[in-house]
């Protein structure tokens, strides 16, 4: 039935040639405004041919947008889908043990942290125990919760840590017992405090605070020892009053025996770029990085079946012109349990085990690698291509070589000794010797 009257058997079709996406249902009243000339239609059927249209409007824009991206989280509804794949109807129970034996239970244990935190409570308080979000929310809200020293002391001193090379806590995943000492723990404290409070939580403000403080702008340098300046010693029989003799300055002691590790931050550590910096400083340097930001991991490796589900990776013969090979390292995809031996030797922490920190070795393995690697050894081709673009002159590419490496121009007895190099193994054997320079590697 239609506007009351029977339209069967006396059904219409209309044609168009207008494309798909052109053609509008309209609502009876937006058709009866459009039937009144502009200037006699009221201000209702204004509104109904507008609502028509940006109904329309907002259809096509949605339309257009990007898939939405997929987010596992916690919900009652991935509940009910995990307990129906799983089969189980709820949390496991969970037990004390009796000295740790299973064959032992105890008394069930109910959803909780830490009990060492006197400021907040050992155990939730839920409405459900056995549900699985208000479990998880309860354990996220203890962990952010600004009672909580933990969270503040460990953040900033995570960040203290990838600033300094070392935390004022060298342990940054172990702040208990087992854990080291603060060096300065009055300073976490304030920080913890200051981060909380005064910046909010923000770690642009944190950063910002750490790298325009006096202990970041030191120098690696070590300081100049002082001379000890001793009083004349009077001549025999001379009777002078002690009072006459200048102060003597005591010997300070060296920095260097009594803080050898630098805890009490008396200067700049030097550091070496790790391997994910260092290959993304290789690549900027040699006009290669590709700077495209999200999407997928890219695998820079070959590979190929193996005995069993996990397959032989080929990393030496790995093409670094494909597309996305030049991709920063935050891209790359890591095959657990098979290292790149490129950035192993660079000490790339082992994936297949929690790293809190990263380890430093120096030996003549990293130097051979730093000269012979098949990555290094494409990249310095590029660099010499673009050292040499436009340029006949060998000197003149070793000196836009080494502004590129090193951010400076090169001394007068460089010049000479890298352009004799250059011209007598070419210029890629000039930038493998930079990119293995203490200069380039360590950050001072």
């Amino acid at each position: 039935i239609q506007g009351g009257q029977h339209v069967l058997g006396r059904f219409r079709l209309s044609a168009t040639s207008a494309p798909a996406g052109g053609l509008v249902a309209l609502t009876d009243p937006a058709r009866a405004a459009l039937l009144t000339p502009p200037n006699e239609r009221t201000p209702e059927a204004r509104l109904a041919i507008a609502a028509d249209y940006l109904k329309v409007r907002a259809a096509q824009q949605i339309a257009a947008l990007p898939p939405m991206a997929v987010v596992y989280a916690s919900s009652p509804a991935n509940q009910a889908a995990r307990a129906a794949k799983l089969g189980a109807p709820q949390p496991r129970l969970i037990r004390l043990l009796k000295r740790g034996d299973l064959d032992k239970p105890g008394d069930p244990v109910n959803p909780g942290a830490l009990s060492t935190i006197a400021t907040l409570p050992a155990r939730f308080t839920l409405t459900d125990p056995n549900n699985d979000s208000q479990r998880r929310a309860a354990l996220a809200s203890w962990i952010a919760d600004p009672n909580n020293p933990l969270t503040w002391r460990s953040a900033v001193n995570r960040i203290w840590h990838y600033h300094f090379g070392k935390g004022l806590c060298d342990t940054p995943s172990d702040f208990g017992r087992m854990g080291g000492a603060p060096s300065h723990p009055e300073l976490l404290d304030w920080l913890a405090v200051w981060f909380r409070d005064d910046a909010k939580g923000s770690l642009k403000a944190l950063h910002r605070l750490i790298v325009t403080s006096n202990a970041w702008k030191q120098s690696s340098a070590l300081p100049a020892p002082r001379t000890t300046l001793t009083a004349p010693a009077p001549n025999a029989g001379d009777s002078i009053p002690i009072s006459t003799f200048p102060p003597v300055d005591p010997a300070p002691a060296d920095p260097a025996a009594i803080d050898p590790d630098n805890r009490l931050l008396w200067h700049m550590s030097r550091s070496r770029m790790d391997a994910d910096s260092f290959r993304d400083s290789i690549l900027s340097i040699s006009g290669r990085l590709d700077l495209t930001m999200g999407g997928p991991g890219v695998a820079h490796y070959n590979a190929s079946p193996g005995p069993q589900a996990t397959p032989v990776l080929d990393y030496a013969n790995f093409n670094w012109d494909a597309p996305g090979a030049t991709r920063r390292s935050i891209y790359r995809v890591v095959y657990r349990g098979i290292a790149d031996p490129f950035l192993e030797v660079l000490d790339f922490p082992d994936m297949g085990m929690l790293s809190p920190t990263r380890g430093f070795s120096a030996s003549a393995l990293q130097s051979l690698t730093l000269f012979n690697n098949h990555f290094l050894l494409g990249q310095s081709q590029h660099l010499a291509d673009r050292s040499a673009q436009g340029i006949t002159d060998p000197a003149e590419s070793v000196r836009r070589m080494v502004s590129l490496v090193l951010l400076r121009a090169p001394e007068p007895q460089e010049l000479t000794d890298f352009t004799v190099l250059a011209q007598s193994a070419g210029l890629p054997a000039v930038a493998r010797v930079l990119f293995n320079s203490n200069e380039f590697l360590f950050v001072d």
